[in-house]
């Protein structure tokens, strides 16, 4: 609502008083009674409330509330009434809402201070029709912050004659509407929403009778009627109603101009802060209280907000759009999912990419991330992603292929969800989709298959959306749903379906749209990003073992100790042994099939050997071969000599190993110390050491026959880079 409400926001401004104000410096004061004199300190807290620095402010308020309960003297508590009262219409602006803040500290810890004569005294002192006229401005202030001073002690609505006034208070303040713009008209809203239902009944509706009837006249007013619709529903009736509107709701047909007319003027009123009016949120609700949301959504919304054409009512579109989605009912999620205010904003993602434009798309981010952590429904959930990732831009959806809102899906839905992505994948439903083309990629259309770069750009997000979920540590998943993620993305990267199979789930459903070397390439390298990703995947569960082991920050490998990347390896002999069922895209030659076997063959060897005895060679030799391995569906004739110039390696690190080992037992056998040197202690564990023996023996030996291969060096190369 308005500034005021935050006690910090009101307690940041500068204040002075009265006579003293326009004065750089202290002057004298005149103290007939002697108070002053007898504690300087008493003073000095009106001084800091005044002063520029919030945290002083702050303090100053805490510490004269402090004072007057200690001291219990009835001429300070009345000073101090007085000095604030005089602050609410202090010149330096900022100050005001500090002395209304303590003002309305001093009334709720006070409580046997009448408001009544509170509120006398304000308008007595800040009545403009008393002061002169430069200072007009200033009372109408004073009078305002006194109202919000009064409601912001908590009493207010405990005395009802207190609240009338305040009220007539507040409304004879709106012929000062070029200062105080809409704060008195919020502030009411403010003290309706703490009022009893009798107190409004008895006292207030017939003091608000004449806002209530002009609703449709301005925002603040159509807000105030819609607030009180809410608030005492047992009270405005519809035969009250139409006595005040003259029909017995608020969305009708005769009244959707109107609204519309409201509608565009708060939006505009927002333009700077970018925020949705209060008044919006509220005619939303209600329409959905009198049964009437499709009316307001098809007449008010898309064919009076949104054929407007102008940024502000677009934005307001969009923000309806958001702040709607936790409110309506399944089928209504549906209609305005499905709807013009979602093609448009689609439009708007496009056409804001170009610089200096207004991004409408992290705002809107925030309603869906706030909708699906709050909604228990998982239909709604489902239906929410499906509909803005079916948002699409010539088939390429609006939304990042990377959105931070999948956190909060809840595991049914991310596993339904996947299926979707993969079935989309494989047989692209464009009619499905709510797709549009601009008005400069209309004139730019080239002549050609329209559908295949449609399908190609909706594949070409898909994987990436693929990845992201495996991705993003915050998003709840279990493996199975990781490994079948990676193997849908490795198997269309690498493979064609011969023939169904039902041991590769990939062969069920072949793809309605066959892949082009390009979509394939593009695959291709979205897999080996995938397998960066899974090479740095921490474990996945809750278990305190788990936590355990993120804390030693194991990465890379599943719940029982295999590497991911073994596991694809494992998945991709099985699909090379499945000839009949499956087909690789780029089939090995005689010696790529070779060279494929002497990987398994090392790999299996040094698996046996790391059971035996755990080192970190063993393990690096063995991430080497797998990544090397997996590289030969990419790039098969660098790979072949990669894994040769591997397996010379570690044949010439094991003769180096052997030749040590003899020559530190010979070294050993004469002096008699223990091997490794040191004081004979457990030697230390290969994860922490510095660079271990066999480490350096590795280094040296892939330096030196890779090299003489490749003498641009092995990082230039595929796997070489990795361990």
């Amino acid at each position: 609502m308005v500034c005021a409400r935050s006690p910090r926001s009101m307690a940041g401004g500068e204040s002075n008083m009265g006579e003293i104000e326009t004065e750089p410096i202290r002057p004298k004061v005149t103290d007939a009674k002697g108070i002053l004199k007898q504690n300087r300190e008493f003073l000095d807290f009106f001084w800091d409330i005044a002063k520029p620095e919030q945290e002083i402010r702050l303090q100053a308020i805490e510490n004269l509330v402090q004072y007057l309960k200690n001291s219990e003297k009835e001429d300070e508590l009345r000073y101090t009434l007085k000095r604030l009262v005089e602050g609410l219409a202090a010149t330096r602006e900022t100050a005001r809402p500090g002395f209304s803040l303590a003002l309305a500290q001093v009334l709720q810890v006070f409580e046997d201070v009448p408001l009544q004569s509170v509120l006398d005294q304000i308008k007595e002192k800040h009545d403009p029709q008393k002061v002169k006229k430069k200072l007009v401005r200033n009372a109408a202030f004073g009078n305002f912050f006194g109202v919000l001073s009064l409601s912001q002690s908590g009493r207010l609505t405990k005395e009802p004659r207190v609240v009338l006034e305040s009220v007539q208070l507040l409304q004879s303040l709106a012929q000062f509407r070029e200062h105080l713009k809409d704060l008195p008209r919020k502030t009411m809203v403010d003290i309706l929403s703490e009022t009893p239902e009798a107190v409004f009944e008895e006292v207030l509706l017939g003091a608000l009778k004449s806002d209530l009837s002009s609703a449709f006249s301005t925002p603040e007013q159509l807000h105030l009627l819609l607030v009180a619709i809410q608030r005492f529903p047992g009270v405005l009736k519809p035969k009250k109603l139409k006595n005040l509107l003259g029909a017995s709701s608020v969305v009708t047909a005769d009244n959707i101009p109107k609204l519309v007319e409201v509608l565009k003027t708060a939006a505009k009123s927002v333009k700077k802060d970018r925020t949705m009016p209060p008044v919006g949120l509220d005619l939303l609700k209600v329409a959905l209280k009198e049964n009437s949301f499709d009316l307001f959504w098809k007449e008010a919304v898309i064919n009076g907000l949104l054929k407007d054409q102008l940024g502000p009512s677009s934005y307001m579109c969009y923000r309806l759009l958001g702040s709607a989605l936790p409110l309506l009912s399944f089928s209504q999620l549906k209609c305005v999912l499905g709807g013009e205010v979602m093609k448009h904003y689609g439009e708007h993602v496009v056409t804001a990419q170009l610089p200096d434009r207004f991004k409408f798309a992290p705002e809107m981010e925030s309603y869906v991330d706030s909708f699906l952590e709050g909604c228990p429904d998982p239909e709604k959930q489902f239906a929410v992603m499906v509909a803005f990732s079916s948002l699409t831009n010539q088939g390429y959806p609006v939304v990042p292929s990377y959105w931070k809102v999948v956190r909060h899906l809840q595991l049914p839905v991310l596993l339904r969800y996947v299926d979707w992505l993969k079935d989309m994948f494989s047989n692209p439903q464009l009619d499905t989709c709510m797709d549009f083309s601009t008005k400069r990629q209309q004139q730019n259309q080239e002549k050609g298959d329209r559908t295949q770069h449609c399908v190609f750009r909706l594949r070409k997000w898909i994987v990436p959306r693929l990845i992201s979920i495996v991705d993003n540590p915050l998003v709840k998943k279990e493996e199975d749903l990781v490994m079948d993620i990676a193997r849908f993305i490795f198997f269309h990267a690498f493979f064609k379906v011969v023939k169904s199979n039902p041991v590769i789930p990939e062969t069920e459903s072949s793809l309605a749209v066959p892949l082009d070397e390009q979509t394939r390439s593009v695959i291709a390298n979205s897999f080996f990003g995938l397998l960066q990703h899974l090479n740095h995947l921490p474990l996945m569960g809750d278990s305190p073992e788990v936590a355990a082991l993120n804390e030693r920050h194991v990465q890379g490998v599943t719940a029982d100790g295999t590497l991911w990347i073994f596991c694809i390896v494992q998945y991709a002999s099985v699909l090379l042994s499945q000839s009949k069922h499956v087909q690789a895209a780029r089939p090995f030659s005689k010696e790529q099939r070779e060279a494929w076997d002497r990987m398994l063959q090392s790999v299996e060897a040094l698996h046996k050997k790391a059971k035996k005895s755990q080192n970190m060679e063993t393990a690096a030799f063995q991430q080497l071969f797998l990544l090397v391995g997996i590289h030969l569906f990419k790039t098969p004739e660098e790979s072949v000599e990669l894994i040769n110039d591997l397996q010379n390696c570690l044949e010439n690190a094991q003769e180096k190993k052997i030749q040590k080992e003899k020559g530190n037992s010979l070294v050993g056998g004469e002096r008699g110390a223990p091997v490794g040197g040191g004081d004979g202690g457990d030697p230390p564990h290969p994860a922490v050491s510095a660079q271990s023996p066999h480490e350096t023996g590795l280094q040296d030996c892939l330096r030196e026959d890779v090299s003489t291969r490749h003498p641009e060096g092995p990082a230039d190369h595929p796997g070489c880079s990795g361990p």
